[in-house]
């Protein structure tokens, strides 16, 4: 007895097999139709140019539309290539055959009134293209293979003579067989003829002793052309290519290009120079952070050797050999000095690297990292240490010229030329309650003037101090009674100089007024 499981399964199986039956029947039968629809569309061309396509796939064709195929340029598709050898005589087939498969049949017409037409037919989804010819005799494939070497031919003669290379054939005995437009022109600008003569054939020869390569490959040569007078001289990269009927030449003018690369040269030659002259270590790191260019003045600076820079340190490296030839601010530790090192990087890179080093030597560095194009590094070493030592002077002198004014019982005010305070004393500053030159914000002779006018009796003095810096010596009263000599001068530097100092009671007298 058979279980109900089972005679489901058996029943399942049996509609599939029947299924696959069906369909390979259906299959079997639309493929003979097609099939025959082929045959049918090729029936009768025999001694014809037919081609019969299933979409882009050529299903058959005659043995002159294989010909013809033949000679046309590879395509992706067999349809490609029949547009493509038809093209010369029919150049918008693709576009004529869109409405095929509405209208069913279809004369195309050779686009360049031409007796040659395409007679198109669709059935059942095959397409079939014959070329017929009204002169009697005439084979259209033939025509349509000549049209197509014809173009081609009109093609290659109009690249040859328009283009701006110079392209000539020698024979195998080195004699000029042809040559392009632009080298017929050149050889009449270099040897003009005379009068109204024609430029003699062969033209006079541009280039000597050219190479004649052999068939192992092509063979590329520089040769300077110049003439009497009539060109400056240029330089052409001449190509020579073997060939059965002798040797063709391709020359391109470089002139400019060898130009540039000799100025190219000079200008690295002036750097070099400069390089070489400059007191500032200079040091180049590439994309890849390997050191790409120095100068002596580095070797100089920072003590290293030269076969280690000559080997194109990274700049990890490169820094951990300063660090071993104490040239750079000790660190605490080596943990400190590698993220100190990612941090020089880095910054570098943005373009805001400038520190001091101060190093164990005593010696004072300037160091400056720049980003340079390309993804490179320039870092700039510069001892500073005479600079600093010369400032470092400066300000102890300056500190103690402030001290010996300040320890002086008279006020005492100094003005440049352009009226703006430039020193002042501590009396001074007592005296008139200003800041002086030590303030924030800079004081000039006219915001001092109207302090003094302020905080005195009136007086003409001010009126003429403020006119006139003619060296004067006059006496005022401040507002509290107490008397005042003022006097004025010129120093050698051009600054102002006025003084203030406190007249004794006991011996005030009136004080003739000078200048």
């Amino acid at each position: 007895m058979i279980l109900p499981e089972t005679a489901q399964a058996l029943l399942a199986a049996g509609l599939g097999l029947t299924a696959a039956t069906l369909l390979f029947l259906w299959w079997t039968r639309v493929n003979s139709a097609r099939a025959l629809a082929a045959r049918r569309l090729l029936t009768d061309s025999r001694g014809s140019t037919a081609l019969v396509f299933d979409d882009h796939v050529l299903v058959d064709a005659t043995p002159e539309a294989r010909k013809l195929l033949q000679q046309a340029r590879d395509g992706e598709t067999d349809w490609d290539r029949l547009v493509s050898a038809l093209g010369p005589r029919f150049p918008d087939l693709r576009a004529q055959c869109a409405d095929l498969a509405d209208l069913g049949r279809k004369t195309i017409p050779a686009a360049d009134n031409s007796d040659t037409v395409v007679d198109a037919t669709y059935l059942d989804g095959i397409v079939r293209l014959e070329m017929t010819c009204e002169a009697d005799g005439v084979d259209p494939a033939e025509r349509l293979i000549v049209a197509a070497m014809e173009q081609e031919l009109t093609l290659l003669r109009s690249i040859g003579d328009t283009a701006p290379q110079l392209i000539w054939q020698c024979s195998p005995a080195g004699e000029l067989a042809w040559a392009n437009r632009a080298y017929l022109d050149l050889v009449e600008r270099a040897s003009p003829p005379t009068g109204d003569d024609p430029l003699p054939w062969p033209p006079h020869d541009l280039f000597h002793d050219l190479a004649r390569p052999d068939v192992a490959g092509p063979v590329v040569e520089q040769k300077w052309v110049s003439s009497a007078g009539h060109l400056a001289p240029r330089c052409y990269e001449i190509t020579s290519v073997r060939r059965d009927l002798g040797t063709m030449h391709y020359a391109v003018d470089i002139t400019e290009v060898i130009e540039a690369r000799e100025d190219q040269q000079k200008f690295v030659q002036t750097l070099t120079k400069t390089f070489a002259q400059l007191s500032v270590g200079l040091a180049i790191f590439d994309r890849d952070r390997r050191l790409k260019l120095f100068n002596p003045a580095l070797l100089d600076l920072l003590g290293l050797p030269t076969d280690f820079l000559i080997s194109r340190p990274q700049i990890g490296p490169f820094l951990d050999r300063l660090r071993e030839a104490r040239m750079v601010p000790e660190p605490k530790d080596y943990a400190a000095w590698r993220t100190e090192v990612e941090a020089i990087e880095a910054a570098a890179a943005d373009d805001r690297y400038q520190e001091i080093w101060d190093l164990p030597n005593g010696q004072t560095y300037r160091v400056t990292g720049r980003p340079h194009p390309d993804g490179a590094l320039a870092f700039l070493f510069e001892d500073i240490s005479e600079e600093l030592s010369l400032t470092r002077r400066f300000r102890a002198q300056i500190e103690m010229g402030q001290e010996i004014l300040d320890s002086m019982e008279e006020a005492a005010v100094a003005f440049g030329a352009n009226g703006e305070m430039v020193m002042s004393n501590r009396a001074y500053r007592r005296l008139w309650g200003s800041e002086g030159h030590l303030g924030l914000r800079a004081c000039s002779f006219s915001d001092e003037l109207a302090v003094w006018r302020e905080k005195t009796a009136p007086s003409p003095l001010w009126h003429e101090l403020g006119t006139s810096s003619a060296p004067r010596e006059e006496t005022f009263t401040m507002q509290d009674g107490r008397h005042f000599t003022l006097d004025c001068s010129t120093l050698s530097t051009g600054h102002r100089l006025i003084r203030f100092t406190p007249v004794d009671a006991a011996a005030q007298a009136p004080v003739a007024r000078t200048g």
